[in-house]
């Protein structure tokens, strides 16, 4: 299954005290073997690294785990300005946060689900795509 890979689901998988903890990390390990692959907006790495940076993970570490999840099959989406105002329209209309509307904008655009586990993103992204749970 392809998908758009938000970046609570990598973070949860990572942390066990996480109540989604357990369906997220079998979500990432689809991903990691190939059953799955992910499409998500070039934020995604630097969101993901920042948050594992703020766990404590070693730098090393957060870069086998970041880079697992956007090389081949995987594929990162940029944001140019024609994308960026697509995903402004998407924030606007769904009040929404920034980041929550690219990833949103992004599985509008591609017609790929979306994988969060943010209900307020998961919610307001129902008016745009289809959303599914890890």
């Amino acid at each position: 299954m392809r998908f758009v890979l938000d970046a609570s689901v990598v973070v949860a998988a990572l942390r066990p005290n996480e109540p989604h903890h357990q369906a997220a990390r079998a979500r990432v390990v689809r991903l990691l073997t190939g059953e799955d692959s992910a499409l998500v907006p070039s934020l995604f790495v630097v969101e993901t690294s920042g948050a594992f940076a703020r766990l404590g993970f070693e730098r090393a570490k957060i870069v086998r785990i970041v880079d697992a999840l956007t090389n081949y099959p995987h594929k990162v989406v940029t944001v140019g300005p024609r994308s960026a105002r697509a995903a402004r329209a998407i924030a606007f209309q769904g009040k929404l946060r920034g980041p929550d509307a690219l990833y949103i904008w992004l599985a509008r655009r591609s017609g790929a689900p979306l994988c969060t586990i943010d209900p307020e993103m998961a919610a307001r992204g129902a008016a745009f795509c289809e959303v599914i749970g890890p």
